[in-house]
């Protein structure tokens, strides 16, 4: 294996992959529309899915080289997906775990929260899963920890790339 420790295996390997079976580091790959694909990491397991980032890395194939995700930054800030739908069950959009990371660590997550709860009782969380209690008013500040699915994601980065 090379420095950055990453295993690709490409797109027809696995069309499904079980929500249990996913962790921090793998890579995946979603269909965009007829012309693109883009391509992400999980960063870490969460209450109701898995946090993510999407790469500014896309293709008209669903091919991603270890440089690309090596020198690929950050395209929207990071989303909770609704790993379950997305990647298990398959109810929507076209998405796959490609390749794995082994022993990753996310960088640039320190300021990166979502909040959870309501008025008096909200609290912002990290990626790491440490709470945090919050006023009401701050909790505009933060997204809230829901699971997103494909056309919420697809909608991000289409808005981005425009």
């Amino acid at each position: 294996m090379s420095d950055s420790n990453l295993n690709l295996w490409g797109w027809d390997k696995k069309k499904r992959t079980m929500i249990r079976f996913m962790k921090p580091g793998d890579i995946f790959c979603f269909r965009l529309n007829e012309e693109k694909y883009c391509f992400g990491r999980i960063i870490a397991k969460t209450l109701v899915g898995h946090i993510a980032e999407v790469f500014d890395y896309m293709a008209e194939e669903p091919i991603i080289t270890e440089s690309q995700v090596v020198l690929s930054s950050r395209l929207i800030a990071p989303v909770v997906l609704d790993s379950y739908s997305l990647f298990d069950k398959k109810t929507e959009g076209e998405w796959r775990i490609i390749g794995h990371q082994q022993d990753y660590i996310p960088t640039d997550v320190e300021n990166v929260y979502f909040v959870y709860g309501m008025g008096i009782w909200s609290k912002r969380i990290d990626v790491y899963g440490n709470d945090t209690p919050i006023s009401v008013e701050e909790r505009s500040n933060y997204p809230l920890l829901a699971p997103k699915g494909d056309s919420y994601v697809t909608k991000l980065v289409l808005d981005k790339i425009k």
